[in-house]
């Protein structure tokens, strides 16, 4: 089946061919946990730039095509972030303290501008793992990435 992307942006086409898409991948693209209010709202919390914000909307705005379907790519990838940002705040948390962290060190006069570039994205990884790690110890954060993973893998590179 031939599956066409859409840059929301600029509007170029990118084609290739998948084999094994079901109704079941149709199905699980078309059903939204949250809705286009709740996401909207849940981008507009969001404590950073106008222009960041622009670009999660403009992401959440990504389709393919896939032979008569149009499916929002850009919508349920945004809508397993908020799920996930939701049921798993210890890992939000963790990435969130990693990113105050390198920001300290990198607001350290000389220092900061040889060390921040490197210890920031560090700090950030090593509070998501710490995060991620309290959050797996009951294994659903695991099973949940594990099914989102597995409703994307039809369209995986062949």
């Amino acid at each position: 089946m031939k599956v066409v992307g859409v840059n929301p942006k600029t509007g170029e086409e990118v084609e290739m061919e998948v084999d094994d898409l079901n109704n079941d991948f149709f199905k699980s693209m078309r059903d939204f946990v949250m809705s286009d209010e709740a996401i909207k709202s849940q981008i507009e919390r969001l404590d950073i730039s106008a222009d960041a914000k622009e670009l999660l909307y403009t992401f959440s705005k990504a389709t393919i095509k896939v032979g008569e379907y149009v499916v929002k790519i850009g919508r349920k990838i945004i809508d397993f972030i908020c799920l996930v940002f939701k049921e798993y705040p210890t890992v939000t948390f963790g990435a969130i303290f990693g990113a105050i962290a390198g920001f300290l060190v990198s607001a350290i006069p000389l220092l900061g501008l040889i060390l921040g570039p490197i210890v920031t994205p560090i700090l950030i990884a090593c509070g998501m793992v710490v995060g991620l790690y309290e959050d797996l110890k009951d294994k659903e954060l695991a099973r949940k990435i594990a099914g989102i993973n597995a409703r994307f893998s039809p369209l995986g590179a062949r």
